[in-house]
């Protein structure tokens, strides 16, 4: 192989790997695609219901969240047993109005104890919503998109919705964690969110309506508190 072969040879690499770096640059990787499309997504979700179970605390969380009503129901329960301790278990059941909360009490009735403060409450929850900013109720997409690497996966069936898994590897300045995410097919919503830490989260009923099971006093309230919104 003569100079000029050599020349040639080294040419056409050369532009091999520019045209590959400005294809990254214009069509990021897929993961990161999907990412920004689940986030976009999220921004427009109105209600939904999700479910929380943590294997190594023994405790489950379900809530369900209609924004058009701004109103969060939140359920949780926890249970802590030991060879020198007592059992230990912990219900409680919250409904958020607005920037009110109810609690219901061991008789059944719902108390208000009016409003929480600037944050983790209904209107809190669903402005983060609007914004793509949520937490705690919906993956952390805002994160996930500057901040996680990806790996496609296989596609299955969650909550009735098909979706494809994508592995993560999150890494923040002040964490790092792994974990996957069943990403929807036909409207990029999460459906299914594991966690190295043992968390495992699952989500449904993008945009349908929702029936709470509350007095008709607490739903009076949330009908006002939207109204006035």
């Amino acid at each position: 192989m003569n100079r000029r072969q050599l020349w040639i040879g080294a040419t056409l690499l050369l532009a091999g790997v520019i045209f590959w770096a400005v294809g990254q640059a214009v069509n990021p990787a897929d993961g990161d695609t999907e990412l920004k499309n689940t986030l976009e997504a999220i921004k427009h979700v109105k209600s939904f219901r999700g479910a929380e179970i943590e294997s190594a605390s023994h405790s489950e969380r379900l809530w369900e969240v209609d924004c058009d009503k701004v109103v969060v129901h939140q359920q949780s329960h926890a249970s802590m047993q030991s060879s020198s301790d007592p059992a230990f278990e912990m219900k409680e059941d919250v409904f958020l109005v607005g920037e009110n909360r109810f609690v219901r009490d061991q008789n059944g009735s719902w108390e208000n104890e009016g409003p929480v403060g600037p944050r983790f409450s209904a209107k809190w929850y669903c402005d983060n919503i609007a914004r793509g900013t949520v937490r705690d109720l919906l993956p952390d997409l805002y994160t996930m998109v500057g901040h996680a690497m990806t790996e496609k996966g296989d596609k299955k069936t969650v909550n009735g919705a098909r979706c494809r898994e994508w592995k993560l590897d999150i890494k923040t300045p002040l964490s790092s964690q792994k974990g996957s995410m069943c990403i929807g097919l036909d409207d990029h919503l999460p459906y299914e969110l594991t966690m190295e830490n043992g968390g495992h989260y699952s989500y449904s009923d993008y945009n349908r309506p929702i029936q709470f099971d509350v007095p008709d006093a607490v739903l009076q309230t949330a009908s006002s508190t939207s109204d006035s919104n």
